[in-house]
């Protein structure tokens, strides 16, 4: 006789750059959530669809919680972040396991009071001096809530990631799939290819280019022989910014589109023609209507 199915929605919460987007990629084997060095790459929950033998996640990549900022990409950002274990089955709480800060402690706080089954994802700890720090950090992290699993991962290497999907498939509510099984996201197309080339813009230009760099696309089609079309503007708020973008003759600009060229037909399969231009657009981030018109209002 078979077991019975499960499906449930698995929240990644926590401070910027614990690595939530990349342990969503590596679980799901493909990318579907942007990651870079910077903190605050994620504006806006990112949803990929797991499927762990008869078993369906929907694991919900969420921005990192911090301080708020002035700006309102900055804001609903934030408020995405504290509304992300709305409805989830569990909450993953993914920390650095090398320290535990004042922000991770506001993340257990703020999700604590909410009455959600908490887990805590214990990442990078390829990144610790040694192995054997491991079990200490478990202890000791123990103390400060009766978490529902304590899970070390490495979504670097994929350490310990199988384990933790299946984990998860094991403990929420037994039902049928809700996508069907070949589904990896729900993210739209449109917005996953703008993603993809925000993240070179990120990779690539480093701290060049501030945090508020967005990407609109105004075409986005495929023709009949399965090659997508894709006409980007890329957003930056000063003269100065869009020089840098473009580079001397074009060749930064040259440069990110064709990573990001490639990045979108691994994701896609398919080949790309990628155009690219940088718009000026002081104060956008700020701007309610520019914010929602590149998907990251809720």
């Amino acid at each position: 006789m078979n077991s019975p199915g499960h499906f449930g929605v698995v929240a990644l919460v926590g401070r910027p750059n614990v690595g939530k987007s990349s342990l969503l990629n590596q679980i799901l084997g493909s990318k579907v959530s942007i990651v870079s060095r910077r903190p605050q790459t994620t504006w806006r929950e990112i949803d990929g669809i797991h499927m762990e033998g008869n078993s369906q996640l929907v694991i919900v990549d969420s921005p990192g919680m911090h301080k708020r900022k002035k700006r309102l990409l900055s804001k609903v950002a934030n408020q995405s972040a504290r509304g992300a274990g709305s409805g989830a089955d569990i909450v993953c709480q993914v920390t650095d396991a090398r320290h535990w800060s004042r922000e991770d402690q506001d993340v257990l706080e703020h999700f604590a009071e909410r009455g959600n089954d908490l887990w805590l994802v214990l990442n990078k700890v390829d990144l610790l001096a040694r192995p054997e720090m491991v079990l200490p950090r478990i202890e000791e992290l123990q103390k400060k809530h009766p978490w529902g699993q304590i899970v070390p991962v490495s979504a670097r290497s994929g350490y310990n990631c199988k384990h933790l999907s299946f984990l998860l498939s094991e403990a929420v509510p037994e039902g049928q799939a809700g996508y069907p099984v070949q589904t990896l996201t729900n993210t739209s197309p449109q917005f996953l290819a703008a993603e993809l080339i925000r993240e070179q813009v990120f990779r690539q230009m480093g701290d060049e280019i501030p945090y508020c760099t967005g990407v609109e696309l105004t075409t986005f089609r495929e023709r009949p022989d399965g090659t997508m079309v894709i006409d980007a503007q890329i957003w930056c708020e000063t003269t100065g910014q869009k020089a840098a973008l473009i580079g001397a003759g074009g060749t930064r600009l040259k440069s990110i589109g064709s990573a990001a060229r490639r990045q979108i037909e691994s994701v896609f399969d398919r080949p790309v023609l990628l155009s690219q231009r940088v718009k000026v657009r002081k104060g956008w981030a700020s701007d309610r209507r520019s914010v929602a018109a590149l998907g990251y209002s809720q």
